[in-house]
């Protein structure tokens, strides 16, 4: 069942993509053909690579829970930790990790780690940098969310502000095994990359 659910999703992707892409042969120039034809391709590795990683990664051993631990400090940003949890989330079979930190100013960063490993850890970690492997950017008023690279990986960052407020986030697979999310309130994208610094990566396998 869960093969068939992560296929499914896999599947859908493409679709999405191809049909998007049809529609821009139907009306476009010969320059949205050339660039159909390199979607096209894109799409066709995407999945082949996919399909690697899920194989790499879907008979390996899935981090403890000390070692997830073991990432997350007790301070980000100086800001410290006021919650942690770790473990099995047993809804979907998945290892996974989540600290928040806080202070009196009600600044908050929000860390979050899957695990890739096991059957359904590897389907959706390699979804995920199927999606992260799309090239976009969006500029509004208020911020933006755009693709970029972090260390090598391909990530998706963005900011946003809302009068005196303003919110980041990082979005990015490292080793090709775990997604890292992190998330802010009153911190710009700038000041939450350092937050990639002050976690402990080199305790992921």
């Amino acid at each position: 069942m869960k093969k068939l659910m992560m296929t499914t999703a896999i599947l859908m992707l493409v679709a999405c993509s191809k049909e998007e892409k049809v529609k821009n042969e139907k009306t476009g120039s010969l320059s949205d053909l050339v660039s159909s034809a390199k979607d096209y391709s894109k799409v066709s590795s995407s999945m082949q690579d996919v399909t690697k990683n899920i194989e790499n990664l879907k008979n390996i051993p899935p981090l403890t829970n000390d070692e997830l631990k073991a990432v997350l400090p007790e301070q980000l940003l100086g800001l410290k930790r006021k919650e942690l949890s770790v473990g099995d989330n047993a809804m979907m079979n998945l290892s996974t990790a989540e600290a928040k930190y806080s202070d009196e100013a009600n600044k908050r960063i929000k860390v979050e780690i899957i695990d890739g490993a096991g059957e359904t850890g590897s389907a959706m970690v390699s979804i995920m940098i199927m999606g992260l492997n799309v090239n976009k950017e969006k500029t509004t008023e208020t911020g933006f969310e755009k693709s970029t690279e972090i260390n090598g990986a391909k990530s998706i960052i963005s900011e946003n502000k809302s009068g005196d407020r303003i919110t980041s986030k990082i979005e990015t697979v490292l080793k090709n095994r775990y997604l890292l999310t992190v998330s802010a309130d009153g911190f710009s994208y700038d000041e939450l990359q350092k937050v990639l610094g002050e976690l402990n990566t080199s305790a992921l396998k």
